[in-house]
């Protein structure tokens, strides 16, 4: 039985660490090809830029993982039944129970490890993340702005229609977001730069500043001759080189007793991060009992595998879904977020129900053994 075990354990293991590396690989490179316009356009060092892509990489593996545990488990246990491993291990004896084992002992084992990263590597991760992004945002004005192109510079978006030979900038807009109530636009001749190892002023000449109020909808149009603009945001409310730390920086414990004083709706999204944390390793341990239950239990038919593996795949994904949604439910976090662990832990508990008592879905539907 051991070496059953053992022989089934392996090729599970090393299926979903396969699995887990192509997809992970795969949304890396998708999440790459949104900021390489930071290296193509706006001469951050790939180093840099590198490091920043690398903090992203915990945040992907927790969400990976359980995908690939139900890829590689119904991919292992339908290469089984092809194979006739699968019947010849069952004529010999072998139970329901120790044919699940090696699935169940690999998505505790990952489970385990999920948890290390979304209780410790992921807000750690995310924080180092977000350090870089506001530093990239914070660079110089001479590293962001390019001609004939929307640049955004926190909340700053900046337009230049063209450059001369001394490096001043013609047909310049500029957006101003940092004042909640009001929106602000910028038109001038030229733009000049100075103090760039500083962070870098824009010297505005010859423009107008438009303002609107988003209440009243009231404009008001300034006309300047010389107008500064600071490249960092310095209405912020926070002191130098401090910064609201957001949910996904915080550990589970800050989330759930923040010290700052947060309103309602805030609290709510903490309370929501911090069960989500909690909740997203136990759906490796969920995936591998839906998949494994979905291809061992019932009769073994040649022609209707690809049917189990498909409702596999649609119960794990209303799990997943389901859960996400009742979460996010803010309006209603004293029902929703209990509900949320009852659907994820009450799917755990019947898939191993089903392999204790070696009944199908269909038949324990039919009250008959299958």
């Amino acid at each position: 039985m051991k070496q059953l075990s053992r022989y089934i354990f392996g090729q599970l293991f090393f299926t979903v660490l396969a699995a887990t590396t192509v997809l992970t690989c795969i949304m890396w490179l998708a999440q790459s090809l949104r900021y390489i316009d930071y290296i193509a356009n706006k001469g951050v060092p790939i180093l840099l830029f590198l490091k920043m892509i690398l903090f992203l990489l915990p945040n992907l593996f927790v969400i990976v993982v359980p995908i690939a545990i139900l890829i590689g488990v119904l991919f292992i246990y339908n290469k089984l039944i092809t194979d006739h491993e699968l019947v010849v291990m069952q004529a010999s004896g072998v139970g329901y129970w120790q044919l699940a084992k090696p699935a169940i002992t690999m998505a505790t084992f990952f489970t385990v490890i999920l948890y290390g990263f979304t209780l410790y590597f992921l807000p750690l991760s995310f924080t180092e993340y977000r350090n870089i992004v506001v530093t990239l945002q914070e660079e110089t004005l001479a590293n962001l702005i390019q001609v004939g192109q929307f640049n955004s510079l926190g909340k700053y978006t900046v337009y230049a229609r063209n450059q001369d030979a001394q490096g001043n900038y013609l047909g310049i807009l500029i957006y101003d977001g940092n004042q909640s109530g009001k929106e602000t636009l910028f038109m001038a001749e030229k733009g000049v730069l100075f103090n760039i190892k500083e962070g870098g002023q824009l010297l505005l000449l010859n423009g107008n500043r438009q303002e609107t109020d988003k209440e009243t909808g009231k404009p008001s149009v300034l006309y300047f001759e010389r107008y500064i603009i600071e490249a960092k945001d310095s209405t912020s409310g926070q002191a130098p080189g401090v910064r609201f730390v957001r949910a996904y920086e915080r550990s589970v414990f800050d989330l759930l007793s923040p010290k700052e004083h947060l309103s309602p709706k805030m609290r709510l999204e903490f309370l929501t991060a911090a069960h989500q944390r909690v909740l997203s390793p136990l759906y490796a341990l969920a995936f591998a009992l839906i998949g494994v239950c979905s291809m061992i239990l019932g009769q073994f038919d040649r022609k209707g595998r690809a049917g189990k593996i498909i409702i596999a795949c649609v119960c794990a994904s209303i799990l997943q879904v389901s859960t996400m949604i009742f979460l996010h439910t803010l309006n209603y976090t004293n029902v929703m977020i209990p509900l949320s662990y009852g659907i994820v832990f009450s799917t755990i508990f019947i898939c191993l129900l089903l392999l204790c008592t070696g009944l199908s879905p269909i038949g324990l539907l039919r009250g008959r053994r299958s």
